[in-house]
């Protein structure tokens, strides 16, 4: 049985979601669709990407991943699909894949459009694409493109600093940022240090191994279950105390005393 997952911003009720069900069920009664989530703030490719990159791997290869967020073909931005680790994506090929994976493919398949016109292109793209890996006819409904690439904003370090941003904010106004544990060990050394979250006045001390081991209200850094850097309060919303946004900076100063 082949499993076919969105990742969208359709979160209004309205028929986009019901529409591609029926076409998926259509093409085959065999799929098992799965929506990973359908609640991606309206137009938020950055989100999309962050969420899809951290789950798709826990399904198994082969899973075809639908990209819902700004899914609209233009000339510049067609649709098209793309393997890696052992997964298809089908999605516009802008630039998001470059957030969507460390090394990205070069190439990718483009999708043929419908001579009809339609303000919901994607509709029929997304099931050409599934049925095209479905029966791997590439060859006959699809042509090989470059796949475009965007920058990537990294993480700076050297000896005795860590310079990060956010990267992502959850339900609970936590702050997830593209600080990965392995980089902060490299740089670390047992020596003490002072986190600055979004300038010099709000500080931490220390890495908690869980949200409990603070006080209620109380500010915190933790190494999250995907070995990032997550900022938080303990049962409060980090994001609306402090303002926090993503890009927002967060700052490790390590002492060398």
């Amino acid at each position: 049985m082949a499993i076919v997952t969105l990742t969208s911003d359709w979160n209004k009720g309205d028929y986009y979601l019901g529409a591609l069900k029926g076409k998926l069920a259509s093409l085959s009664p065999e799929i098992n669709f799965v929506e990973i989530t359908n609640s991606i703030p309206s137009f938020d490719v950055l989100h999309e990407t962050f969420l899809l990159k951290n789950a798709y791997h826990h399904f198994p290869p082969g899973t075809i991943h639908l990209l819902g967020v700004m899914c609209e073909p233009t000339n510049a931005s067609p649709m098209v699909i793309v393997y890696a680790n052992n997964h298809y994506f089908v999605g516009i090929n802008d630039g998001r894949f470059s957030h969507l994976f460390e090394n990205p493919p070069s190439i990718a398949f483009k999708i043929n459009s419908p001579e009809t016109f339609s303000n919901f292109l994607s509709l029929d793209l997304f099931v050409s694409g599934v049925e095209t890996v479905l029966k791997n006819s590439f060859e006959q409904t699809t042509k090989a493109c470059d796949l475009k690439k965007e920058s990537v904003t990294r993480v700076v370090y050297d000896e005795n600093s860590i310079v990060g941003r956010v990267i992502y904010i959850d339900s609970f106004g936590n702050a997830i940022t593209n600080i990965e544990k392995s980089v902060f060990d490299k740089v670390h050394k047992a020596r003490n240090f002072t986190i600055f979250v979004q300038g010099p006045y709000t500080k931490i001390n220390k890495i908690s191994r869980t949200y409990s081991q603070n006080n209620p209200g109380e500010l915190l850094a933790i190494f999250n279950s995907l070995g990032f850097l997550e900022i938080a309060i303990n049962l409060g919303s980090l994001a609306q105390t402090e303002s926090i946004t993503l890009a927002s900076e967060i700052r490790i100063k390590f002492n060398n005393e």
